[in-house]
C-alpha cells in the first residue's frame, strides 16, 4: 500500500477557464446549457444531457448544437470513442419505464441524429432505477446496472433490435454503482461493482462464469478502467483506499483518503475528485456556509511513478471530461475549466517540477517486480532529490509462457531480454531485476551497476490451509509439492523421499491461488524474499535451511542493470551497492558460470561472510537428487579500498561493476567461485550436469 501524502507534488497542468471566443460576450466565461444532468465526451465533442430531454454537443470551436432526445429528461449517456454511436437513457413519460436509445451521429433523420434502436431500460417494468450504463467498443455488448442490484446484458449488435439478445446477467442485494468492459486479446470481461462488492464476468465463455473479487465496493461514478499502460485494470475508489483489479484477482491498492465523488482515467493518469477538507476548516462547526460546503479537490495521480501531477480546488464539480488532448472540468456554476498538460521541456524547466533529467526505469509487469522496482526507485529518490524517475513496465518472454516449466523452455534471458532491448534502444536508463534471473554472462554493452542489500535468500514452504502447522517432514506419504525449480526438486527429493514433486508456474499470486483453491498441492516452494516483499510473510510455514535446500545463485538480491558506458547512470546507481551482498553474489555467479550451469540443471549455493572470510558452499545434483557433489571453500576478502582509477576502472566481475568495493576483494570472491567449481568438476560434476540436462530435455 502506498500513502499519497509521501508522494511528491508537481504542477504538470495549466488551468484556465474556457472563455467565449467571439461576439458581444467575447472574453467572458463560457456558459454551459442550463439544467445539465449527465455528461460524456468523444468523437470530437463534449456531450451533455439535460432536464428538458435535450442532448447537446459542444465542438472544439465552442459551437453548441442540440436535439430533443426525450420528452422529459436525459439520465445517462455513453459516447463510444471508436464509433459515432451514442447510447442514452431517458424518460418520455413520468413514472413510465425509461428508454434506452441508440443514436448514429453520422446519419440524420430530419436534421437530428438517426435513432437506430429504442427499447425499455428495465426488464419487466420492475420498480427500480437505472444507475449506470456501459457499451463495448466493438458494439457487441451493452450492460445496464440498476439500484436493485441487477445487471442487464445485451449481446449482439447493440444498434439493431433483431440482432441482439437481452438477459439478466447479475442479481444482487446492493445497488450497482459501476460497470466496465475489459477486452484483452479474445477475452471479454465485465466488471460489476456495487456499494458492497466487486465481481467480474467472463463473457467469452458459455454461461458467463462469475468471480467475486472483493467484499467492498464504492459509490456511483467512483470506478473506471485504466488504459494498457496500467494493464487495463479496473479501478475502484473507496473512501479509505483506491483498489486495482484484474479479472481474476486484486492488484495493488493506494491509501488515498477522503470521500471520493468522481473517478476518471486519462492518458496514464488517475483523476480523483473528492471532498476537500482543507478548504473549509470551519465548516464542521460554523453551520452550512454555502461558500465553503461545496469545495472539492481534484488530484491527478501518476500511479506508475508515484507522484501527484496536479492538484486544485474547484467549486462543485459536475464532471471531468477528456477531449482534444485536454481535461475539461465542468462545475455547477456553468463554467468549464480546461487542464492542459505541459510539454516535457516545460516540466523540466518548471521550478516546481524537475531540475534535471528524467530517469526511466524498466521493470517487468508483475506485482512483485513492481514492488521490487518501487523499493529501488525509492532508495534512489532519497539520495537524488532533484531527479525524477519514471517507471516503464513491460512483459517478458518468461511472463508470457505460463504453461511450460522454465527449465524446459531452453532460452536464456527469459525474464530479461525485452528489458535489455529497451535499455539498448535508450528507451529506459536502467532496469531492475531479481539477480537470479540475470545470466552470468551479460550481452556486450551492459553491466550490473548495483546489487542492493540481500533479503533472506532461503526457500520457504507455503502449505495448503488444511496443512497449517505441519512441516515437509510431517506431511503424509505421497503428498504433492509444487515447484518448477529443478534445483529445489532435486534437493527435496533427496531430503524428503516420501513426497512427490510437480511443476507449478505463474506469478506469486497465481501460484498461491492454485494452492489455496484446489486440492492439487499439499504445499508449494517459493523464495522467502518474494513472499516478504509482497507482505505475505505470514504465509511462510517453514524456512528451508541449507541442510535441507541450498538456494539459487543470486536469490534474494536485486540487481540494477545499466549501459556499461553510461557513466552518469552507473555512478548514480553505484550508491546502492551493498558490499557484503556484492562479494557473495560474485562468488556464486563465478561458481555457476564456470560450471556452465543455468535453470536447466540443478545447481545450488550458500554463502556467508564472517570475520573477513567469505565462505561458499556449492553443489550439483542429478534430477532425482540421487547423485550429488557438494563442497565448501573459503577465502579472505579483507582488502583496503585504494585509488584504482586507470585503464581497468571499468572492470567487471561476472557482469558486475562495483568501483567502490576493493578490486582485490572482488577478484578473491570471483576466484573462490571458480576454484570451487573446478573442484566439483574434477570430481565428476560435468557428468552429473550433462545427464541432468539430457534427461530434462527428454521430459
Amino acid at each position: 500500500m502506498a500513502a499519497y501524502l509521501q508522494w511528491r507534488r508537481f504542477v504538470f497542468f495549466d488551468r484556465e477557464t474556457v472563455k467565449e471566443p467571439a461576439g458581444p460576450d467575447a472574453g467572458k466565461p463560457f456558459a454551459l446549457p442550463p439544467g445539465v444532468t449527465v455528461c460524456d465526451s468523444g468523437r470530437g465533442s463534449l456531450v451533455f444531457g439535460d432536464m428538458e430531454g435535450q442532448i447537446w454537443f459542444l465542438s472544439h470551436s465552442l459551437q453548441l448544437s442540440s436535439f430533443q432526445a426525450y420528452k422529459l429528461r436525459v439520465t445517462h449517456l455513453y459516447q463510444l470513442k471508436q464509433h459515432s454511436i451514442l447510447a442514452s437513457v431517458g424518460e418520455d413519460e413520468e413514472g413510465i419505464n425509461p428508454l434506452v436509445k441508440v443514436w448514429n451521429l453520422e446519419k440524420r433523420d430530419g436534421g437530428n441524429p438517426l435513432c437506430t434502436r429504442i427499447f425499455p431500460a428495465i426488464p419487466g417494468n420492475k420498480p427500480t432505477v437505472v444507475t449506470c450504463l456501459t457499451v463495448h467498443e466493438n458494439l457487441n455488448f451493452m450492460a445496464i446496472g440498476f439500484a436493485d442490484g441487477s445487471v442487464v446484458l445485451i449481446k449482439g449488435d447493440i444498434t439493431r433490435d433483431r440482432h441482439s439478445k437481452t438477459q439478466i446477467l447479475h442479481e444482487g442485494n446492493y445497488p450497482v454503482t459501476g460497470l466496465a468492459f475489459r477486452q484483452s486479446g479474445k477475452m471479454t470481461h465485465l466488471f460489476v461493482v456495487t456499494t458492497e462488492n466487486i465481481q467480474s464476468y467472463m463473457l467469452s465463455v458459455k454461461d458467463y462464469p462469475r468471480l467475486e473479487l472483493d467484499t467492498h465496493g464504492c459509490g456511483l461514478r467512483c470506478s473506471t478502467l485504466s488504459d494498457p499502460s496500467q494493464d487495463l485494470q479496473f479501478i475502484v475508489a473507496g473512501n479509505e483506499c483506491v483498489y486495482l483489479y484484474q479479472p481474476d484477482e486484486r492488484g495493488p491498492c493506494f491509501a488515498f483518503e477522503g470521500q471520493k465523488l468522481l473517478v476518471h482515467w486519462y492518458r496514464g493518469y488517475l483523476i480523483i475528485v473528492s471532498k476537500d477538507r482543507k478548504s473549509s476548516p470551519k465548516s464542521e462547526f460554523a453551520g452550512s456556509d454555502p461558500q465553503n460546503s461545496d469545495k472539492q479537490m481534484l488530484n491527478v495521480y501518476d500511479l506508475c511513478n508515484k507522484f501527484i501531477a496536479y492538484s486544485s480546488v474547484f467549486d462543485d464539480v459536475v464532471d471531468v471530461l477528456a477531449e482534444w488532448g485536454s481535461l475539461y472540468v465542468l462545475t455547477r456554476d456553468g463554467k468549464i475549466h480546461v487542464l492542459q498538460e505541459k510539454d516535457t521541456q516545460t516540466k523540466l524547466e518548471d521550478e516546481n517540477g524537475l531540475k534535471n533529467r528524467v530517469i526511466r526505469v524498466g521493470t517487468r509487469r508483475s506485482q512483485l517486480a513492481r514492488i521490487q522496482t518501487d523499493s529501488v526507485v525509492e532508495m534512489l529518490r532519497k539520495r537524488y532529490l532533484n531527479l525524477h524517475f519514471e517507471i516503464v513496465a513491460m512483459s517478458t518472454t518468461g511472463d508470457k509462457i505460463l504453461d511450460t516449466a522454465l527449465s524446459k523452455i531452453g532460452e536464456k534471458s527469459l525474464f530479461t531480454k525485452e528489458l535489455e532491448n529497451a535499455l539498448e534502444r535508450n528507451e529506459v536508463d536502467l532496469v531492475v531485476h531479481s539477480l537470479k534471473d540475470l545470466p552470468t554472462s551479460l550481452p556486450p554493452g551492459f553491466t550490473i551497476g548495483a546489487i542492493c542489500k540481500r533479503e533472506n535468500p532461503h526457500d520457504a514452504v507455503v502449505f495448503h490451509p488444511k496443512n497449517y502447522g505441519k512441516t515437509l517432514n510431517s506431511l503424509p506419504e505421497k503428498s504433492v509439492i509444487g515447484t518448477s525449480s529443478l534445483r529445489r526438486a532435486a534437493q527435496l527429493k533427496r531430503r524428503f523421499p516420501h513426497l512427490e514433486f510437480r511443476d507449478i508456474r505463474g506469478n506469486l499470486n497465481t501460484r498461491l491461488k492454485k494452492l489455496d483453491e484446489k486440492e492439487d498441492f499439499s504445499a508449494i516452494i517459493l523464495a522467502a524474499a518474494g513472499l516478504r516483499r509482497m507482505g505475505w510473510e505470514n504465509r511462510i510455514g517453514q524456512i528451508l535451511n541449507p541442510e535441507d535446500c541450498l538456494y539459487a545463485v543470486g536469490q534474494g538480491a536485486l540487481a540494477v542493470e545499466v549501459r556499461a558506458r553510461d557513466e552518469e547512470i552507473l555512478d548514480m546507481v553505484s550508491a546502492l551497492h551493498d558490499g557484503e551482498t556484492v562479494l557473495c553474489c560474485i562468488a556464486e555467479r563465478a561458481f555457476m558460470r564456470h560450471l556452465e550451469g543455468g535453470c536447466s540443471v540443478p545447481v545450488a549455493v550458500s554463502t556467508m561472510l564472517k570475520d573477513s572470510q567469505l565462505y561458499l558452499t556449492g553443489a550439483v545434483y542429478s534430477l532425482d537428487g540421487s547423485d550429488t557433489l557438494k563442497d565448501t571453500m573459503q577465502t579472505g576478502v579483507n582488502y583496503p579500498q585504494q585509488n584504482e582509477e586507470g585503464p581497468n576502472d571499468d572492470t567487471q566481475y561476472v557482469g558486475i561493476t562495483a568501483k567502490k568495493i576493493p578490486r582485490h576483494a572482488q577478484e578473491a570472491a570471483e576466484n573462490l567461485g571458480v576454484e570451487l567449481a573446478s573442484l566439483l568438476l574434477s570430481k565428476g560434476a560435468k557428468r552429473i550436469l550433462n545427464v541432468a540436462r539430457q534427461l530434462n530435455d527428454a521430459r
